[in-house]
């Protein structure tokens, strides 16, 4: 394995290389500890932070092998205990996950996929960017029927790569990425705007009821958030791909497109669509009976299971990419460290300190919020910064006129911005399937949500302002 790893790392691109050295020097930095200022904990965990996100990003070992590492290093250095460091393989959102991976393990092995990219087909249409403002629209409509943003790419990624892979040519980097990526980044950043949406949104959600005694309704945060945060995202998303990928495309391929085999499906196929369609309704209605979506997914794959029955056998699910988990149980535990070791209340603290909110008008007020819970993003997983900024930044806006409702949408805003893959699961689900390069993620990601701060952040507080809320 040494000689294997020997041998990776002599192939190394030169970003690689520099996210390997800037990786590797953060992480000694942290553990030397030569801020007299820092506690030493705290310079341990960003060491460790740090190197994490530059060998996420860059990839100079296998991201599987780096989250080990990251497992390995918080206990060792006393962040947190062993036991407390592998914690988050009990979570839900680990589960969910792998319930989904099996899930859509399922839809690839009975043909399913194919088949829902044959229908597509035959109803989408032949130019470019037609084709993928339709696909803009399926993500987003899937985020209003399945409240889980891993979920729906686990569900739209097969799907996406059937449609590609029916054209007649070999079809080309800029056309697969167009289509991955049209599908994937309306379903999470146009999703952003509905409570439901993300998981971030409704860890926000809990926090402010916990504070204020009082819940967010669905309808609220459609109310002030959908219009510019959900919808004119999803428009950001389509210009970005468009410019990135779309334009490159030849219009003469796309019409070759042969008629879609108009077969019905296998008796297997409609029993594998059954079983996400009740899942889809179950998941749709979750306001109304409150089960929660890990547990509609696990009870899905239950189905794919069942013996003599369902669709797949229990030695299918080695197929399962395990090193997804591993890496989104160190993402959890990269958060619980940071939190554990002191540095969010330090971070908020001295934001609170050196902030002269005062001196600000109601859009400043507003925007500061917003940009204090920005930097957490890049430090661990958006939904862990929900849950350790909403409360803090809402007392800080309360000492300053801000209202609590307003005070949390506007720490919403940042938690619905990333930046890079590993911020958030959903992306990192995606780029799993490896069907989308590291860089092409990057690039569409870093765009919309820059376009996101700069241009959309600032209109949602005038749409506030303007109907009565701030």
């Amino acid at each position: 394995m040494i000689h294997r790893l020997s041998l990776t790392i002599s192939k190394l691109a030169p970003k690689q290389w520099v996210g390997l050295l800037l990786g590797t020097a953060a992480l000694l930095l942290g553990f030397a500890a030569p801020l007299t200022a820092l506690p030493i904990p705290v310079q341990n965990a960003l060491g460790i932070a740090l190197f994490a996100l530059f060998f996420w990003t860059t990839e100079p070992i296998p991201i599987a092998l780096s989250s080990v590492a990251v497992l390995a290093l918080i206990p060792a250095v006393g962040l947190l205990s062993f036991e407390q460091s592998l914690a988050p393989f009990s979570s839900k959102t680990v589960w969910l996950v792998l319930a989904g991976m099996a899930l859509s393990l399922g839809v690839a092995k009975t043909g399913l996929g194919d088949a829902l990219a044959s229908w597509l087909q035959a109803r989408l249409s032949q130019r470019p960017f037609l084709l993928l403002c339709q696909l803009h629209l399926i993500g987003l409509v899937t985020a209003f029927l399945i409240p889980s943003g891993v979920i729906r790419v686990l569900f739209l990624m097969p799907i996406g790569i059937a449609l590609v892979e029916r054209l007649p040519v070999r079809p080309s980097p800029h056309l697969k990425a167009a289509v991955l990526l049209s599908l994937l980044c309306s379903t999470y950043f146009g999703g952003c705007g509905l409570l439901t949406g993300s998981v971030p949104n409704l860890v926000l959600a809990g926090q402010y009821e916990k504070t204020q005694g009082a819940p967010i309704f669905w309808a609220t945060w459609l109310y002030w958030m959908f219009p510019v945060i959900g919808f004119l995202r999803t428009l950001v998303s389509l210009g970005v791909i468009w410019l990135l990928f779309g334009r490159h495309l030849d219009g003469h391929v796309i019409q070759q497109l042969p008629s879609p085999n108009s077969a019905s499906l296998t008796r297997v196929q409609r029993r594998a669509l059954y079983i996400l369609l009740a899942g889809v309704g179950l998941w749709a209605t979750d306001l109304l009976h409150h089960i929660q979506p890990v547990y509609i997914g696990l009870g899905l794959v239950v189905l794919f299971l069942w013996p003599r029955w369902g669709l797949l056998r229990f030695g299918d699910l080695v197929k399962v990419r395990f090193a997804l988990l591993v890496y989104i149980v160190a993402l959890l535990t990269l958060g619980h460290a940071l939190d554990a070791a002191g540095f969010n209340h330090l971070f908020i603290a001295a934001c609170s300190e050196y902030l002269a909110l005062e001196e600000y008008g109601w859009l400043g007020k507003h925007l500061s919020l917003c940009l204090v819970a920005l930097p957490l993003d890049f430090l661990m997983d958006i939904a862990a910064v929900a849950g350790v900024a909403t409360i803090p930044l809402m007392e800080l806006g309360a000492q300053h006129g801000v209202a609590p409702l307003p005070a949390a949408f506007s720490v919403a805003m940042a938690t619905t911005l990333a930046f890079l893959p590993y911020q958030s699961a959903p992306f990192m689900v995606a780029y799993g399937f490896r069907q989308l390069s590291m860089q092409q993620l990057v690039l569409a990601q870093g765009l919309i949500s820059t376009a996101s701060l700069v241009l959309l952040c600032p209109l949602n507080l005038l749409y506030w302002r303007w109907l009565g809320l701030i």
